[in-house]
């Protein structure tokens, strides 16, 4: 057996549910999952794998890419090391990156590669700087081991990335197996609403949410349909309702779930989210999961209040109970305020912050009691 490190990356704040989903997918693979110990949203898998078994990594890599549904890229670990922070940890990157003969197993004279250099921490040089010497290094390693010319450098469209990410005084040197596209990107996806939530935080609410087979779920603010498709790929459910206020968000989510293959599984309906006792029947939801608008994002914080009112009351109404609520939202305060209010019988089981682009909102997992 071979011990192999890889690192996927994930959005800050839900690495313990990759954690969780790595460990049910990779087993018979996996010999440890955990946390970086140093860079937020990255999770280490070391695996045993089976020098006879050839394709071993290669199962594994596919078990990633297709089943996972929480992770964006993928990076197979070369080599790392301790190094200066100082000036002088340029020149132990290069020696770090020249004496990492593997490189040259995936890149030749006649390859392209790029440098993506990620650094954390205070040092005395760049990302720039990291870029330039590690580039620097391969191109000499692949010349003396391939004994040719200095492989090519292409930023834009290289065959092969090499990963090089330094995190205080620990560089590590990787191969990105995914390359530029980040598994968060969805096929699916042909129209993209302005707020869309990515499909990993989708994924991760719908497993903070519990959900389970044979359960009614509802998103009545749906915008491209993001939480409802990534349901019906993922969960068996008896029922799943996607609401949104604008037909043209409606239309939109139309043409992800026919994207997707799943349009059968989802009904699609312009639904104010303020009137769905309205529409709906007392205690007929099991499980609500949305993405609402946050008033820092659209700019009017004045709406919000009222909006998250009248849609927390009326979510309430349609809800089992034992039913839950999960939301994503910056506006937390607004939510804890409305249930402490109006007293309703709304209990938060869950809530934790997360990175969503430039922002850090919270998910709050409410539960009916």
């Amino acid at each position: 057996m071979v011990m192999m490190k890889l690192t996927v990356t994930t959005n800050p704040g839900i690495e313990d549910l990759v954690i969780e989903e790595l460990e049910c997918l990779l087993k018979g693979y996996c010999k440890a999952i955990k946390p970086h110990p140093k860079f937020r949203g990255r999770v280490i898998v070391e695996l045993d794998i089976n020098e006879k078994e050839r394709n071993s990594l290669a199962k594994v890599f596919e078990i990633l890419t297709q089943k996972a549904t929480m992770i964006n890229k993928i990076f197979l670990l070369l080599n790392e090391a301790k190094i200066s922070k100082d000036r002088k940890g340029l020149e132990d990157i290069y020696e770090l990156v020249y004496s990492t003969n593997d490189i040259a197993k995936y890149i030749t004279p006649q390859t392209t590669f790029a440098i993506r250099a990620e650094r954390v921490g205070a040092h005395d040089f760049t990302s720039i700087d990291i870029g330039r010497v590690a580039g620097d290094a391969v191109r000499k390693l692949v010349a003396n081991i391939h004994k040719g010319e200095p492989a090519p450098v292409n930023l834009d469209y290289p065959n092969v990335e090499i990963g090089v990410d330094v995190y205080d005084d620990l560089c590590s040197i990787s191969l990105i197996l995914t390359g530029d596209t980040s598994l968060h990107k969805r096929g699916y996806r042909v129209y993209d609403h302005p707020g869309a939530l990515k499909p990993t935080l989708a994924n991760a609410m719908l497993r903070l949410s519990k959900v389970k087979d044979g359960e009614t779920l509802l998103d009545p603010m749906c915008g491209g349909g993001t939480i409802p498709i990534e349901a019906a790929l993922h969960y068996n459910l008896s029922c799943i309702k996607c609401y949104d206020i604008s037909p043209k968000h409606i239309r939109g989510a139309i043409l992800n779930a026919i994207s997707a293959n799943v349009e059968d599984k989802i009904e699609f309906r312009v639904q104010d989210a303020r009137k769905l006792h309205e529409v709906l029947d007392e205690e007929s939801i099991d499980v609500v999961v949305s993405n609402p608008p946050y008033g820092i994002r659209i700019g009017r914080k004045s709406i919000i209040d009222e909006l998250y009112k009248d849609f927390i009351l009326s979510a309430y109404k349609v809800l089992k109970k034992n039913g839950r609520i999960t939301i994503i939202t910056t506006e937390h305060k607004t939510v804890k305020r409305v249930i402490k209010e109006y007293n309703l019988r709304l209990r938060i089981v869950h809530e934790r912050t997360v990175s969503h682009g430039d922002l850090w909102p919270n998910i709050i997992v409410l539960s009916k009691v």
